[in-house]
């Protein structure tokens, strides 16, 4: 069992750069990655993706990637705009005539005028730097993975533990139906005693009534489903693979027949062993949201 949270970091160098990945994930019902990479990676976000789902397969995982150039002026690249510089040259010529002032122009001032020169950064990777970020990338998906696997081992017995809360209150319950038939058949033989008084009351047609009533008014069949499930949900929880997509289901299945006994149920004790059971299946779906 994984949790979908989890956070991975890795850094890996070369003669020419340092490459960061930090990877952290958070619930969701699928897999939605967002990247956030420097220009010069942005052609290699489709195959990151894809290596990103070996891993990870529910949850919003940002991806946070960073680069950074030992020798910045490795990479510059440096243009000069000599046609400009000539314009330059001639319009300091003309005013030098029209004014009378003394023509002189150094040639770092000259420079310094804008557009002469300009410096620009390239985009294009140093040699081999593609393999310096998949494997720092690989490097920050093992380790975030191994956070969720240790997280998922907390979220297992914590389920465990509410599994077994659970099971108390449906033994409770089961306890108790033997005691709420027992009401129930004399309410309903009162209600229908009530209704034919003065007239004859066939013993077997009685007899044949409660029956019907009571046959609608058991919960054992609703008990007999929730063993099942919660036998299925403790081998779901169990295995190495549990999806967090079955135990979410088998949730629904829990709450769908705690509220079937607790609408038929007219006895206090199953409605307070109900209103337990019901708080307890909240905290297990809501620890389900948090499996992979």
């Amino acid at each position: 069992m994984k949790s979908m949270t989890g956070y991975g970091t890795a850094r890996v160098q070369s003669k020419d750069v340092t490459v960061e990945v930090s990877i952290r994930a958070v619930n969701g019902r699928f897999l939605e990655p967002r990247f956030h990479l420097p220009r010069e990676f942005v052609a290699h976000e489709g195959e990151l993706k894809k290596v990103l789902g070996q891993t990870l397969h529910r949850g919003t995982v940002d991806v946070f990637v960073s680069r950074r150039v030992k020798n910045t002026a490795a990479k510059a690249q440096m243009t000069v705009n000599d046609i400009l510089a000539k314009k330059y040259m001639m319009a300091y010529k003309h005013l030098s005539k029209e004014l009378g002032v003394p023509f002189q122009v150094h040639l770092e001032v000259l420079a310094r005028l804008p557009e002469i020169i300009k410096v620009e950064d390239t985009y294009e990777l140093f040699p081999g730097e593609d393999k310096v970020l998949k494997k720092a990338f690989a490097e920050a998906c093992k380790n975030c993975d191994k956070e969720r696997s240790r997280e998922g081992q907390a979220l297992r017995r914590d389920l465990q533990k509410l599994l077994m809360s659970l099971e108390k209150q449906v033994k409770v319950i089961s306890e108790l139906r033997g005691e709420a038939n027992a009401q129930l058949q004399e309410k309903f033989e009162q209600k229908i005693r009530a209704r034919l008084k003065g007239n004859d009351i066939d013993p077997n047609r009685l007899s044949q009534e409660i029956v019907i009533q009571l046959e609608k008014a058991d919960i054992n069949e609703e008990l007999s489903r929730l063993s099942e499930h919660i036998k299925n949900y403790r081998q779901l929880v169990s295995s190495q693979q549990a999806e967090g997509k079955k135990l979410d289901f088998y949730t629904q299945e829990l709450l769908r027949e705690v509220n079937t006994i607790g609408s038929k149920s007219q006895v206090a004790k199953i409605t307070h062993a109900v209103v337990e059971a019901k708080t307890l299946i909240e905290r297990l779906r809501e620890q389900v949201q948090n499996v992979q």
